[in-house]
């Protein structure tokens, strides 16, 4: 079942006073900022300097806060407002009501300027990092949570939501606990967990509804839970139970007479009607929420499944005006849902039956595109998706047209082959170069995790065999214990060390020392000598900042080595990965 993921204004939603929930899509903006309804917190790092009325330098934060949200429909003035509450909190050196300043430009910019409100969320987490307050810094860890899920960095959104409730937890803020397992229960949908996302939203509303937490805006709360709850039922595929929480939700928003989030569940009821193939309904109801169409995701899941009703009705020529127009608007916004999949294949079919070669090809070429993206983006949730056309069907249906053409135009076949086979190498690059990142990283982190050199047993030799007959217990112990020490000493850094001059210094012979190292150490004296100095190597990269600073050749000549290249490649054959490599990745971990 493919439904739409919206990205929704939220300015309103991030007001204490907020009563509402905006409009969204059935996966990706389910009550997107229900908590920040009920919270008054956030910031702004850039403010344009706003001339203050001498009428505001004296009021209150109360009076000041009001006439911001009554000031709703004016941009300039609700930052004339937010300008004179935080003016009076810098003057007053309030941390709490500076962060609390802030906030309102970040309601303010939301809409226009993301990338502005991730930053306004990274100030308020440092303004507030030791601050016991109730809500901070978990809030500051919540906004930021939430720009990136908009911005469909999904697990980045995770781990800031996981550090919020860290803190929700440590200051019993329950509100924020709600709100954070509801984002939660969104990303399980998300990423395919429809079951999971259910059984959270059933507990939700469980809770409202024993009133076993004391809200101080029920009705946002329990509305945005009933339209989580239907879209959970929805893409569970339990269609009659989901058509009846959104008749709740609609009499519930008439009740409040809340009109946005009573166009949303009609929205909802549209849908379900359309996968129960009630398409006379869900028209009827999909039409009487386009007026209060916003924005662009509203009017591309508007025109997709009216696109899929007409298709489902074989009006062709209706199907394809409206995912034309739907298509369109993805051009615009280029934001790649599921949706936009379907949309793509639409498109492929239809060329298919006009035998339009050219424009099927192109759809088939931006098909392979978005399901990149999709793979990428949404994980798991892609292997859910009901595929028509998977990769291996594309390409080997790309590659039936392009013989096609090949009969007809034999130049222009050239080129395309040409366009394809480069695009394959690419495309095997690509999956080359992403596996051999990946076994490097898993090579990495094993290399953290195991970095202690090999330590000698001290235990005395009880046993001996045939490769040591004519050496006595005595000179295995003594070279046994001489190694541990040279290996303590880090003698090995020595670049003029041989098994001749190690032997002498160990007062024995060389061909006693080969058989011991062989015997004990597994390996040969060369291989012997350069895993201790990997070993040192790795050792001092982890933990001395400067050892770092060192280029490679500066490396290799600290260890013992003759050259850069003998290094590097001891290195590699070691760990399994280069030396620069290694550098570079620990520095962008930031583990020192």
């Amino acid at each position: 079942m493919s439904i739409f993921v919206q990205k929704k204004e939220i300015k309103k939603l991030m007001r204490k006073n907020a009563t509402h929930i905006n409009r969204t899509g059935l996966l990706k903006n389910i009550v997107l900022f229900l908590f920040l309804a009920c919270i008054q917190i956030g910031y702004s790092q850039k403010t344009t300097n706003f001339y203050i009325p001498d009428s505001l330098k004296n009021k209150s934060y109360k009076d000041l806060f009001k006439g911001l949200n009554a000031s709703n429909n004016d941009t300039l003035k609700e930052r004339i407002y937010a300008e004179a509450y935080l003016n009076k909190a810098k003057n007053e050196n309030d941390i709490i009501r500076i962060s609390n300043g802030y906030s309102q430009f970040a309601s303010i910019n939301i809409t226009t300027n993301i990338d502005l409100t991730m930053m306004y969320s990274d100030s308020i987490i440092f303004l507030t990092k030791n601050s016991n307050h109730i809500d901070y810094p978990g809030y500051g860890y919540m906004v930021k949570g939430i720009c990136q899920f908009n911005l469909g960095y999904y697990e980045k959104a995770l781990e800031n939501y996981l550090i919020a409730n860290k803190y929700a937890l440590k200051n019993k803020n329950i509100e924020q606990q709600f709100y954070i397992n509801n984002s939660i229960g969104k990303l399980k949908n998300l990423w395919g967990n429809y079951g999971e996302a259910l059984e959270i939203f059933r507990s939700q509303l469980l809770l409202l509804q024993q009133n076993k937490i004391d809200f101080k805006y029920p009705q946002t709360y329990y509305l945005g839970v009933l339209f989580n709850l239907t879209n959970a039922y929805l893409l569970n595929k339990k269609l009659d139970t989901a058509l009846i929480y959104a008749k709740k939700g609609i009499q519930k928003s008439l009740a409040i007479n809340d009109s946005v989030q009573y166009y949303s569940f009609v929205s909802q009821t549209g849908i379900i009607s359309y996968y129960q193939n009630n398409f006379k309904t869900a028209l009827d109801s999909l039409n009487k929420t386009l007026p209060f169409l916003t924005s662009h995701n509203d009017f591309l899941n508007y025109h997709y499944y009216l696109g899929h009703i007409y298709w489902k009705k074989d009006n062709d020529k209706k199907a394809f005006f409206h995912f034309l127009k739907a298509d369109s608007i993805y051009n615009i916004s280029q934001d790649v849902v599921p949706e936009v999949r379907d949309i793509q294949e639409f498109f492929v079919g239809y060329y298919k039956k006009k035998n339009d070669i050219n424009n099927q090809l192109k759809y088939i070429d931006r098909l392979l595109y978005v399901d990149s993206i999709i793979k990428y983006n949404y994980k798991n949730l892609n292997e859910t998706l009901i595929k028509k056309y998977d990769t291996p069907i594309l390409i080997g249906e790309k590659q039936h047209i392009i013989n096609s053409l090949k009969q007809s135009e034999k130049k222009s076949t050239l080129i395309i082959i040409g366009l394809v086979s480069a695009f394959m190498i690419a495309l095997a690059l690509i999956i080359w170069s992403y596996k051999k990142q990946h076994i490097y990283k898993e090579r990495f982190n094993k290399l953290l995790l195991n970095n202690q050199k090999e330590v000698y047993n001290k235990k005395t030799v009880k046993k001996s065999s045939d490769e040591l007959q004519g050496i006595s217990f005595e000179i295995v112990n003594s070279i046994l214990l001489a190694l541990k020490e040279f290996e303590n000493s880090n003698g090995y850094l020595d670049h003029r060390l041989t098994l001749n001059s190690l032997s002498k210094a160990f007062n024995t012979n060389s061909n006693y020392l080969s058989k011991i190292i062989n015997f004990y150490k597994k390996k040969n004296f060369s291989s012997y000598i350069s895993d201790l100095r990997i070993d040192y190597c790795i050792e001092q990269l982890i933990t001395n900042k400067t050892f770092r600073k060192y280029s490679i050749k500066a490396l290799s000549f600290e260890l013992g080595f003759n050259n850069a290249e003998s290094f590097s490649k001891a290195f590699y054959k070691k760990t399994g990965i280069y030396p620069s490599y290694f550098i570079r990745e620990f520095e962008n971990q930031k583990l020192i």
